[in-house]
């Protein structure tokens, strides 16, 4: 019999898979809430209906926002974070921050953080996209596959119908705003 225990980090949730009582059991938190217990049939079934909870509620949330998410909450996202941005990461924020009219290209961003092509700053900024969007919830357009396409929680986009390397992304003004009250833009 299975008795392993299994914390894991998912969407910015923290998942615990164990066997206790003799029974596989299951509970999700969020910022220290208790959101969601069950009971499974081993470790893995647990811990994949704890991620089709988390993914069913972030999902609903995104579904019924009605407006953009504001400044603080702008605010609130990048900081719950700094400690995990990368150099790269700052610098593709000051450098978008810094830009004419604040857009900015690809290459220009990874040019901005030394990365060696267009790829390696969207993969970054897209990271930075993922964690703001899974904090501020809101709908973003999607890719061909459904997946959405996290850099617009960031930034729109002026011509997503060209090659991504020239793609002009424009940094939301919420987005400025917050950078500038964060002091990241120095």
């Amino acid at each position: 019999m299975d008795k392993e225990r299994v914390v894991e980090e998912y969407r910015r949730h923290k998942l615990l898979s164990a066997y206790h009582d003799g029974k596989f059991k299951g509970r999700v938190w969020k910022d220290k809430e208790l959101l969601k217990e069950i009971e499974g049939d081993g470790i893995g079934d647990v811990l994949g209906r704890l991620r089709e909870f988390v993914d069913s509620r972030l999902q609903e949330k995104v579904d019924s926002r009605i407006d953009a998410p504001e400044v603080a909450e702008y605010v609130q996202a990048l900081r719950s974070m700094l400690g995990d941005f990368t150099d790269g990461h700052l610098a593709m924020l000051k450098a978008h921050y810094n830009a004419d009219d604040q857009c900015i290209t690809a290459t220009q961003l990874a040019e901005s953080a030394g990365y060696s092509n267009y790829g390696a700053a969207n993969l970054q900024y897209g990271i930075i996209g993922k964690v703001v969007y899974e904090e501020l919830l809101m709908p973003l357009p999607k890719r061909k596959d459904g997946t959405p396409i996290y850099t617009y929680a960031l930034a729109t986009a002026g011509d997503p119908k060209g090659e991504e390397a020239y793609w002009i992304w424009k940094l939301r003004p919420e987005v400025s705003a917050a950078i500038e009250i964060l002091g990241l833009n120095t």
